[in-house]
């Protein structure tokens, strides 16, 4: 970083600081909604456990959820679970394979170091360092498992149970902002 030369401790203290940093945008990972109710096989053609089949689109998972948040669950509802439904029998689920992406990731890390010279051999290093120094709050991983079912043909129980779980909701988000200090004599 640019600073005037001079004599004196002011341009020692102020001039030759280092400036680094690393951004990050990744566009989110896909992802299947899968169904994984009580018997997720509803194709009939696995050994009645796993999931064998997607869930049926019915709607727009894009639109407004419902609501945004929901008691005791971590994280935004990020799509609406409304938008599915179960199988029809003997069928695979028609929403497909990565019907959906995960949320893009935004990450800005940042550095300020300064050396400190000694003698021709030995001086030390400060170092001040930022992750995700503006902390976003980057979700990762959605709960694509749908074992319960909110379509129009199914019972207002049911919606409810969409609602109340944690389907299409974030499993996890990355670090928030962490700062550290460092200080080494270099010889």
């Amino acid at each position: 970083m640019p600073f005037p030369n001079g004599t004196g401790i002011t341009p020692k203290v102020l001039g030759g600081w280092q400036l680094s940093g690393i951004t990050t945008f990744q566009t989110g990972t896909p992802f299947s909604v899968v169904n994984q109710a009580f018997y997720g096989d509803n194709a009939g053609v696995g050994p009645w456990y796993g999931t064998a089949s997607f869930a049926d689109l019915i709607g727009d998972p894009k639109s407004p959820p419902p609501v945004k948040f929901v008691d005791n669950i971590p994280g935004p509802l990020l799509f609406n679970p409304g938008a599915y439904a179960a199988p029809r029998g003997l069928t695979f689920g028609n929403s497909g394979r990565n019907s959906l992406r995960n949320p893009r990731r935004t990450n800005f890390d940042m550095a300020v170091l300064k050396h400190f010279p000694f003698s021709e051999t030995m001086e030390l290093e400060f170092r001040a360092e930022a992750f995700n120094i503006f902390n976003h709050t980057q979700w990762a991983g959605i709960t694509n498992g749908l074992n319960c079912y909110g379509g129009p043909s199914n019972s207002a129980g049911d919606a409810k149970c969409i609602t109340a779980s944690n389907f299409l909701h974030p499993s996890s988000a990355h670090r928030p902002r962490v700062l550290q200090f460092g200080l080494k004599f270099i010889f």
